[in-house]
């Protein structure tokens, strides 16, 4: 019997392989463990190899190739935009990440409890998110960029793959030296080339931070704020569209998941959309990131968002563009300041937080190690991070 059942484990994995053309869905059966519990109970998970495999072609990394893969990376410039990106994603590590690992590691509470971490305006960075909190089993990233989709590499053209390519290198231009990205310019990126949305951004990432990707599931916040996953959004009305990319951890031990939801935050865009405004409310208590957030959460214009967060964050780690100073109050919350405060600059040089200023220059806070946020490649990066009583 045992052999038998050997056998058809064998013919059933043989006839998942098929070429790429046909738009495969090779799937790896592995054992994993569930670690949400004192006891590990081993499950069994399927995971869309062809998928991961794709992801990485796109990322630079080393892949499972298939005959059609192999075809496309002889014909491509695969090799030299991986050397590219190698070289880009090795200084930045040794520039910032690297750094920012050790100082999260030693300055941020992190609990078993807590598993959720909240990036509300993040756009597709899971690559910060996951650097400050890389065991969160949920991230929730929000952004006003299309989600797009993967591209269909076996069914193009070698001149289309590196045009491809080209545009996924220009796109992380600024995530890797100014540590986030512009908002315009994401616009004209994920709009106007080939790189049409987020999710590839987001598969970039889980890659280049060393996970396999087991799945990609098309969700959606329907109009009572329940969570659906969903084939096409063409027939939901009052629906808040996303993408659900599920990964492994580095030790292989559990599935950690990345949503991404394409919305409007301000007090007005959730109040078209009330469903995700309950989705968002009933969240776990969270950990909540916020970086390069263009200042918005300092007017009433973000009130309701900026509730949410105070009301399930268990700490909020931020720069100085997410919530203004002001708005904490110092009976609910301990805060604690990094790094050296200087004023907004630019197009954002009307801000001004004078309590926050002095709140710097009357207590004693540690420097940082490191520069983030809008005030990149200076010693002038501050952070606040705030933990509720």
């Amino acid at each position: 019997m045992l052999n038998n059942l050997k056998f058809a484990v064998s013919f059933l994995m043989a006839a998942l392989i098929l070429s790429c053309n046909h738009n495969p869905k090779v799937k790896e059966i592995i054992k994993t463990s569930d670690s949400t519990s004192v006891k590990h109970v081993n499950t069994t998970m399927v995971i869309d190899t062809t998928t991961d495999a794709l992801a990485s072609f796109i990322s630079g990394m080393p892949y499972n190739k298939n005959e059609c893969f192999s075809k496309v990376d002889s014909a491509a410039k695969w090799n030299q935009y991986s050397k590219q990106i190698d070289i880009l994603f090795s200084h930045a590590y040794s520039l910032r990440f690297e750094k920012v690992k050790e100082w999260a590691n030693s300055e941020l509470i992190k609990t078993q409890k807590i598993k959720t971490l909240f990036y509300p305006f993040g756009g597709p960075d899971f690559l910060n998110a996951n650097i400050f909190y890389p065991e969160a089993d949920k991230y929730i990233l929000i952004g006003l960029e299309p989600i797009g989709y993967l591209p269909d590499i076996c069914n193009m053209i070698p001149d289309s793959v590196n045009s491809y390519l080209n545009s996924v290198n220009y796109a992380l231009r600024d995530i890797f030296k100014r540590s986030y990205f512009i908002t315009s310019k994401m616009d004209k990126d994920l709009r106007k080339t080939k790189l049409n949305g987020t999710l590839p951004l987001i598969s970039f990432f889980i890659k280049r931070t060393g996970h396999q990707i087991v799945s990609i599931q098309r969700i959606a916040v329907d109009s009572m704020g329940k969570l659906q996953i969903i084939d096409s959004l063409k027939s939901k009305e009052n629906i808040v569209a996303g993408v659900k990319v599920d990964f492994l951890s580095l030790s292989k031990e559990k599935v950690q998941s990345v949503y991404y939801f394409r919305t409007d935050l301000s007090d007005k865009g959730l109040a078209k959309k009330p469903g995700f405004k309950t989705y968002l409310s009933e969240l776990p208590e969270s950990y909540t990131y916020l970086k390069a957030a263009s200042y918005l959460m300092h007017n009433d214009n973000f009130k309701i968002i900026r509730s949410i967060i105070f009301n399930t964050s268990s700490t909020i780690l931020q720069d100085d563009s997410g919530i203004a100073y002001k708005y904490f109050d110092k009976s609910e919350w301990n805060i604690k300041l990094y790094g050296k405060y200087s004023k907004p600059r630019d197009e954002f040089s009307y801000i001004s937080e004078p309590d926050l200023e002095k709140a710097y220059k009357s207590s004693e806070h540690k420097q940082l190690p490191y520069s983030l946020g809008y005030n990149w490649g200076t010693d002038h990066t501050s952070m606040l991070y705030a933990i509720k009583k």
